[in-house]
């Protein structure tokens, strides 16, 4: 990103990047990707394309961004700092959601003991060799109470002292991604710490609840499917990821029975509301099962590209893989958005930059369906 009214860019190295949605939002909210890696090839190759495409599109992500695949358990901080031209402290934002299945509710809940529980330790071993200025960590919401609230709390303690000669003041932020502009009701936890001197105290919701008497009506008011689908060409037209799943007549006559908010008793989805924001996106395991809700005018699963919109990627985001690849992509991400608000917060309250106004974030992401009303003052 380039360097504008004398302000230096912001240096963002992304761990765990996945499909993209952290770093598109916070090089939305002002940031620079310098280096940006998975173990996953079909998320690297996402990451490739998605940076290939920006620069064609003349949009700045990823445009400086390292794009390395590798097993974090073996990428050295020597590493990222070379190919990053950094130094140690240099990085002004460490950012990354360690796969969080061993963690989720919706999961077996065995925490560390899962192998995948030990990867939030990777992240601390590379946040206490980068030193960056600042991070995130984000997290599903069943990590605040993982045996009884212990590994969280332990989690914290690290995360604030990650080395002897190294601390961060931290604050936990517990999201809604609805209250943010997301046409999807996706709660999760943000660890933000930085070593600046002063903590993050408040991230405000942009959308007021309009079944709440108290609602602040200088808000926006939550999007919906309905607004995440407008302009959306038909099932296999156009789009990248834009297609799907064969069902039978027997499914087709299920999910054709379905009012809208109701659960099918044997694929476990539900109904999407079109005037509501949708359930949050399913992920699946690593066997496969990653699926989209039930469409709300259509008997069928919703395609990748219409859950990308629901997540708020850019429809000239394509995602790489067949199959599950796409679906696992898009559903294990931040919103591109919500990441976006918390960029913003981070680069305003941390590094005294303008803050970024939603309008500009929207255009940038190619967001504009979801927003007519007039966004210029938000």
């Amino acid at each position: 990103m380039s360097k504008k009214n004398g302000l230096k860019p912001l240096k963002l190295v992304s761990l765990f990047s996945g499909g993209g949605g952290l770093d598109l939002g916070l090089e939305a909210a002002g940031f620079e990707t310098v280096f940006a890696t998975d173990i996953d090839h079909h998320s690297c190759e996402t990451l490739k394309k998605g940076k290939e495409k920006a620069a064609k599109l003349g949009k700045p992500f990823l445009s400086n961004a390292v794009i390395h695949e590798a097993d974090i358990l073996s990428l050295s901080s020597n590493l990222v700092m070379e190919k990053a031209n950094l130094k140690p402290g240099e990085t002004d934002l460490l950012a990354g959601g360690p796969p969080c299945q061993a963690f989720s509710v919706f999961g077996k809940r065995l925490g560390i003991k899962d192998p995948r529980g030990q990867l939030p330790q990777q992240y601390i071993r590379l946040l206490s060799e980068l030193q960056p200025k600042s991070f995130v960590f984000e997290n599903v919401f069943g990590l605040l109470t993982i045996h009884g609230g212990e590994t969280f709390k332990e989690l914290c303690e690290i995360l604030s002292n990650p080395s002897n000669d190294l601390s961060y003041e931290i604050s936990v932020h517990r999201l809604n991604a609805s209250d943010y502009g997301v046409p999807q009701s996706r709660d999760r936890v943000f660890i933000i710490g930085t070593r600046i001197g002063k903590s993050l105290s408040n991230i405000p919701p942009l959308c007021f609840d309009e079944k709440k008497e108290d609602k602040d009506k200088t808000h926006l008011r939550k999007r919906t499917v309905g607004d995440a689908f407008k302009g959306l060409p038909p099932l296999g037209e156009k789009l990248a990821n834009h297609y799907g799943r064969e069902h039978s007549q027997r499914i087709i006559d299920r999910y054709e029975s379905l009012i809208f908010g109701e659960r099918d008793h044997k694929t476990r989805i539900n109904r999407l509301d079109p005037n509501r924001p949708s359930y949050t996106i399913i992920v699946g395991s690593d066997k496969g099962g990653g699926k989209g809700h039930v469409h709300p005018h259509e008997p069928r699963e919703v395609s990748p590209r219409e859950s990308a919109r629901i997540q708020t990627f850019p429809d000239w985001w394509d995602f790489s893989g067949t199959s599950r690849h796409p679906i696992r992509q898009i559903g294990n991400a931040v919103p591109p958005i919500l990441a976006a608000v918390i960029g913003r917060e981070i680069a305003s309250n941390f590094f005294n930059h303008p803050k970024k106004p939603l309008k500009e974030i929207v255009d940038l992401l190619s967001q504009n369906h979801l927003f007519k009303e007039d966004i210029s003052d938000v």
